[in-house]
């Protein structure tokens, strides 16, 4: 009986070892135990609309050599269902140098190429390389943080022509600039815009930003009593009152130029991270 009982418990251990090795296919991902995946880079460059991956891979492992490298990429939450995209080292789409062992790619964020884009997300992006040696894969999941989120401008509202007054007087001309941060409308340091004198081939006011404030009107910019113009502190809408000088004021600082202008605006936040410029025309006659 004790054979008997000790033969069945052979074959329940036989019978495991044979599942738990069936069961393991030589394809199934190797996590990287010696640094075969390194260097794994990811920046989303927010100016053009990019997203970049990079990886240095090594060109063999236990006597395989490398065939493919792949990414995995799951965006803001390893529970999506990611995106699986092929990375090379040939100096193309993204790679600097080909044959230097840093397989990259660079890519529109955009949901016709991939499922996981960014827009005004924060926290972490996650990622898997994957290499391929021969029939074996080895894996390293990482990573990182979004960072800092630029601004945007969402709109600009200014006059598209200006009649400069006549005599010594002056006019007062409204802009507006909605704006928006993803960190919160409180990280933005300014809101802006220079004007260049097309004819002339100059900047207006020196070369300086106009500032645009938020403020609600409720502070004295310029004594005794000048404001923005702003209607509502802290709405995100940015505003100032463009000051328009008529042909009879004698004073270089208070006489306005006539002819076309390209207004540019842009925003500055606290990380002094600039958001994409928006070029308005305007033409003073």
């Amino acid at each position: 009986m004790v054979f008997r009982n000790n033969l069945i418990s052979m074959n329940h251990i036989f019978l495991l070892m044979v599942l738990f090795f069936n069961g393991c296919s030589d394809k199934d991902p190797i996590t990287d135990p010696i640094d075969t995946i390194s260097g794994i880079q990811f920046t989303f460059h927010q100016d053009v609309n990019k997203l970049y991956f990079a990886a240095s891979v090594e060109s063999s492992y236990e006597n395989g050599s490398l065939t493919s490298v792949s990414l995995i990429w799951y965006g803001v939450n390893k529970e999506n269902i990611p995106d699986s995209l092929i990375i090379q080292d040939n100096g193309k789409d993204g790679d600097i140098i080909s044959g230097d062992g840093m397989y990259s790619i660079k890519l529109a964020n955009d949901s016709t190429l991939i499922k996981n884009t960014l827009g005004d997300d924060s926290g972490k992006v996650y990622l898997t390389v994957l290499a391929y040696y021969d029939e074996v894969q080895v894996s390293e999941l990482d990573s990182f943080s979004i960072g800092n989120i630029i601004p945007r401008i969402i709109s600009v509202t200014a006059p598209d022509t200006i009649i400069r007054p006549e005599g010594s007087t002056v006019t007062l001309h409204p802009v507006y600039a909605e704006v928006f941060d993803a960190d919160g409308l409180e990280t933005i340091k300014w809101v802006g815009f220079t004007s260049f004198h097309v004819d002339g081939d100059s900047l207006m006011n020196r070369g300086n930003y106009i500032y645009l404030y938020d403020d609600g009107s409720e502070d004295i910019l310029y004594e005794p009593d000048f404001t923005s113009g702003d209607n509502i502190r802290g709405d995100g809408i940015y505003s100032f009152r463009i000051p328009v000088y008529g042909s009879g004021n004698t004073d270089p600082d208070f006489q306005t130029k006539t002819g076309s202008f390209h207004w540019e605006f842009i925003i500055q936040d606290n990380a002094d991270d600039y958001s994409t410029p928006i070029l308005h025309e305007v033409i003073i006659e």
